[in-house]
Formats: structure tokens, C-alpha cells, sequence
């Protein structure tokens, strides 16, 4: 289907300065608003001689405004009942606009000072209502509401219509187009396509209405993202009329861009997951990066099971020789144990790790005394998920006792002098996902083996060399003087 142009006209180009000109009556009527009410005092007595001249400029304003306001909704789009009522709010800021200028021309002094303070709030609330609609109009009877903060959300009881959260924790469970399209649809372009706003007589809320299409026919052809309005607008360069979103609103990103067109190729369904739909590299690729953060309190380092708290003669122990034990979050008994401020910490003290067994998770000995001889009691803290090495006099002798350790995950070898064979025992360690290996003593085809053997795990060898930069050479002198 080929793009329509609109040819110009007058009307329509004076209705489009509609935006702009409304601007100017707001102000100059609550300029008017506050100069009445301060003139009631005499020492601003003199005030009141501008008044006049202002509401003239508010009621002329006002009028002009109605004016272009009624050439714009010529152009259609919008809901009607939504643009009746601001229509009528905008003619009654006019009316009352004029009314208060003649009230001030006929010099009814006495007269006018009673009305002053019931005009003025009804005029700000006139003001206001029009303002609230015109904008509901633009971007959605929503617009405001999306943007409350949380505390003001709740307390207006609006937190049961919040949409578009992530419901999926895992992308491949995703529904396609109610998790992932309808989203991208409601940020970028439910402003001008909803109910209340129907540029093109376009809807976007539901598959439905985005099948039925608008003014100028379908804008979706099944399996055919190319020959499809609701992708080629998007393609547009941002100077062209029909560039969807329009100039000045925020562009989709390449992402959903490429969301968007794999959707369409699919045939637009509804209710399919991720995991349901075949993907293309670079599909994957952008599937990765939606891959939603696990929560920390879901986060699968800190097992799910109840444990006691650690007793305080354990701990204590432990801090004796400079150990730090903390618990890992605040409705968790799990805890970390971290050696950094104790590097004379030996294999005789890893005894005192034994009272914690049941709640120990994350475990730091790097830089400590530790030796091949710590692994025995390592193999005995069943629930260990974090292990850090780095940097202390081990060789992986007798490292086997780590398969006891069934959660671990993360492994920090950096700095050590592990061998191969060391190394490869970690292959019964099914979910270990992270093993860091810079500057370790293990050969590269140890390191090939253990990967066939556990093709999830990351292993990270280090050895990054970053391009040098000017400002990693240059010089500073202080000059005297």
C-alpha cells in the first residue's frame, strides 16, 4: 500500500498552531487572577489599573485559541466525547474570559470586588480542566497517571492498574506479543493510536484493532513485516511526515525494531512464547539482552532452604582473628565469611568454618595461608556457592573434595599454582557456573577439556590487553610561581 500525502490548506495550517497559542491565555489569565487578588490590598491598590489591559489580551488570546482549536479537530483522529468536553471548557475560559474584561471596562467597582475572589477560582479550575483534557487528548487519558510515583500511586489506589510488568523470569517463557510487543506498542505509540486520540482512525490497544486498521486501510500483512504500515512507518527518516513515531516523540530502538519485525514474521500471533517461535541469530542476540535481572531475593546464590542462625561463640571465633561474618541479606540466616582483613588466616583456622557449615554461603580466602590441606573442610559445607581463591598457595591436590560442595558456583582460582589435574577433578560440579583462572597454572587444553565436559560453565582466563590512550601517558608538572 502506498503512503498518502496530505496536501496543506489554511485552516489546517492555522489549526496547528493551536499548541502554541493556547500557551499564551493560561498565562496571562493567572497573571490577571493574581493581580486581582493582590489589588484588594491597598498598598497594591495600583494594580489595579493593568487589569483592563490583561484581561483584554486573556479574552482576545482565549478566543484565538477556540478558534484554532476548532480548525485542528477538523482534522479528525480524535474521540469525540473527549473532545466535546474540551472544546466546551475552552469556550467557557473565553466566556468568562470576556465577562470578567467588560465587568472591568463598566467600572462597577463594588460590584466586581465581590465576584473577584469566586471568578478568579473558577476561572483557574475552568483553566485546569481544559488543560487536564487537551493533554489527554495528545497523549492518552492515562498520560499522567504513568508517570505517578509509587507512594502517590498507592495512595490514589491506582496501584492495581499499573500494566506492562514483567511477568516472565525467564525470557523464553515470555509471551511474545503480551509481554514483549504490547509494551513496545502502549511507550511508543498507544499516544496517538488509542481510544481517545485516533490519528489515521488507527487503534493499537489489541491485535484486533490493529488488524482492523484505520482511514486509509490494513497496516498489517501476516508474515510480511516489509510490506506492513506498522513497520515501514517506523523506517522513515524523522523529517518525513508519515515517520512513525512522529518528530519530537522518542524513536523506537533497534531492538524493538527488530521485535517488532520478527512478530510480524511470525504471522502476529498472540499467546505464544519465546521458546515456542523459531529465532534467527540476531533475534537471539536481542533475546539476551531482555533477559530479565533475577531479583536479589530470588537470586539462586542464596539457597531457598531454612537455616538456623550462626551462634554468637561462632562468630566470635571467627572475628578473633580478623575474619568478617556477615548474613547475606535480612531474612536470610546464610552467611558470607571474608578473609580480607586476615591474611595471616591458615589451614588450623579453617576448624572454626565447621560450627557454620549449615549457613555458610559465600566463602573469601584470598591472600590467606591456606593450603591444598583447607580442602577437607571445604568438602564438608554442603551449602557453599561462592569460593574465592585468589592468590593463595594451592596445587588442587585433594580439590575432588569440592564435588561434596553440590551448590557451588562461582570458583576464583586467579593467582594460584592449580594444576590440570586439580582442575579437571571440578567436572562432577554440574552446576558450577563461573570458574576464573587468570594467571593459574593450568594449560589451555585442560581448560578445552573441562569446557566440553561442563559446556555451560564460563570460564575466564584473563589476559585482556585494553588499547592504550593518550591521557595513560601523559604527564602532569606543577609549575611554580
Amino acid at each position: 500500500m502506498k503512503l498518502l500525502i496530505s496536501t496543506g490548506s489554511w485552516s489546517m495550517f492555522i489549526g496547528r498552531s493551536h499548541p502554541l497559542l493556547v500557551h499564551l491565555p493560561i498565562g496571562i489569565l493567572l497573571i490577571a487572577c493574581i493581580l486581582t487578588l493582590l489589588a484588594r490590598r491597598e498598598k497594591w491598590r495600583y494594580l489595579q489599573s493593568a487589569l483592563p489591559t490583561i484581561l483584554l489580551a486573556a479574552a482576545l488570546s482565549a478566543i484565538a485559541s477556540c478558534i484554532t482549536g476548532y480548525l485542528l479537530s477538523l482534522d479528525g483522529g480524535y474521540e469525540e466525547n473527549l473532545l466535546l468536553t474540551h472544546k466546551y471548557l475552552g469556550i467557557g475560559v473565553a466566556v468568562i474570559s470576556t465577562v470578567l474584561y467588560l465587568l472591568e471596562r463598566k467600572n462597577n467597582k463594588d460590584r466586581f470586588r465581590r465576584l473577584q475572589v469566586p471568578a478568579a477560582l473558577l476561572m483557574i479550575l475552568l483553566l485546569s480542566a481544559a488543560g487536564h483534557y487537551g493533554g489527554s487528548l495528545t497523549h492518552g487519558d492515562d498520560y499522567l497517571t504513568q508517570a505517578m510515583p509509587a507512594g502517590l500511586r498507592q495512595l490514589t489506589g491506582l496501584n492495581k492498574s499499573v500494566t506492562n510488568v514483567t511477568a516472565y523470569t525467564n525470557i523464553g517463557d515470555a509471551r511474545l506479543y503480551e509481554d514483549l510487543v504490547r509494551p513496545v506498542l502502549a511507550n511508543r505509540c498507544y499516544s496517538c493510536h488509542n481510544e481517545q486520540k485516533l490519528k489515521g482512525g488507527l487503534r493499537l490497544e489489541s491485535v484486533e484493532l490493529i488488524r482492523k486498521g484505520g482511514e486509509h486501510g490494513p497496516v498489517l500483512k501476516d508474515s510480511m513485516p516489509e510490506e506492513s504500515e506498522l513497520f515501514k512507518r517506523l523506517l522513515l527518516p524523522e523529517e518525513d511526515d508519515h515517520r512513525m513515531p512522529p518528530r519530537g516523540k522518542p524513536a523506537v530502538t533497534p531492538q524493538e525494531l527488530e521485535l517488532l519485525h520478527w512478530w510480524i514474521a511470525q504471522g502476529a500471533p498472540t499467546g505464544k512464547t519465546v521458546k515456542e517461535l523459531p529465532k534467527t541469530t540476531l533475534m537471539l542476540a536481542v533475546l539476551d539482552g531482555m533477559q530479565p535481572a533475577t531479583p536479589l531475593d530470588k537470586q539462586e546464590f542464596i539457597p531457598e532452604d531454612k537455616v538456623s542462625p550462626v551462634s554468637a561463640q561462632s562468630i566470635a571465633a571467627l572475628e578473633a582473628k580478623g575474619v568478617k561474618v556477615l548474613r547475606v541479606g535480612a531474612a536470610t540466616n546464610y552467611v558470607s565469611v571474608d578473609c580480607i582483613n586476615a591474611a595471616a588466616f591458615n589451614d588450623q583456622d579453617m576448624q572454626l568454618l565447621l560450627p557454620l557449615k549449615d549457613q555458610l554461603v559465600w566463602l573469601n580466602l584470598g591472600g590467606t595461608q591456606v593450603t591444598d590441606s583447607a580442602f577437607p573442610v571445604l568438602g564438608k559445607l554442603p551449602h557453599l556457592v561462592r569460593l574465592d581463591l585468589r592468590n593463595v598457595a594451592i596445587k588442587g591436590k585433594g580439590m575432588n573434595a569440592l564435588n561434596a560442595c553440590t551448590n557451588l558456583r562461582y570458583l576464583n582460582l586467579a593467582g594460584t599454582a592449580v594444576t590440570d589435574e586439580g582442575l579437571l577433578s571440578l567436572q562432577k560440579n554440574k552446576k558450577l557456573q563461573q570458574v576464573y583462572l587468570y594467571q593459574a597454572g593450568v594449560k589451555p587444553m585442560a581448560v578445552q577439556q573441562l569446557r566440553q565436559q561442563l559446556p555451560k560453565l564460563k570460564i575466564d582466563t584473563g589476559g585482556y590487553h585494553l588499547p592504550q590512550l593518550v591521557s595513560d601517558t601523559m604527564v602532569y608538572h606543577k609549575i611554580s610561581g
